[in-house]
């Protein structure tokens, strides 16, 4: 693998993982806005004490799912045997994984917003991906950290 094409890799990785986290924001949003009607119906008595079902399913399979993601992602080692194309799927793979974990926290945020309307919630959970995005994106130094490990 020569250089130029080692950084067209990690380059196609770093725009995969940028399109993840804008892909997952909208399809969060898009659902946390979509079931915001159904939440509550409108004939209970308080509106906001019939949301809990489906608040307390959330909020058991939000960790859930993400204890299932982040121990198959420990499973995803790299082996320096391996071909180099196999080793960059591999890393691809956990990197996918990992922004789909951490964009999990962005859902008590969006549950938020279902009670309170305040645009601000939606503020700080596109500031929380944005920042999430940013500070996690692959490079060149940590895919060579991660084949190291």
């Amino acid at each position: 693998m020569t250089d130029a094409e080692f950084h067209r890799a990690i380059g196609r990785i770093r725009r995969q993982h940028w399109l993840h986290y804008a892909a997952q924001a909208l399809l969060m949003g898009g659902a946390v806005l979509a079931a915001g009607g159904r939440t509550a119906p409108g004939t209970a008595v308080n509106p906001r004490l019939a949301t809990w079902p489906v608040l307390l399913l959330l909020g058991a399979l939000v960790p859930a799912v993400g204890a299932l993601l982040y121990a198959f992602s420990r499973t995803m080692r790299p082996n320096l045997r391996r071909p180099y194309a196999e080793n960059l799927r591999i890393y691809q793979g956990r990197m996918f994984l990992r922004d789909s974990l951490l964009g999990l926290l962005a859902l008590p945020l969006l549950a938020s917003y279902l009670f309170t309307h305040h645009a601000t919630d939606l503020a700080i959970c596109g500031g929380l991906l944005l920042f999430l995005a940013w500070r996690t994106r692959p490079t060149a130094q940590t895919y060579q950290r991660w084949l190291l490990t």
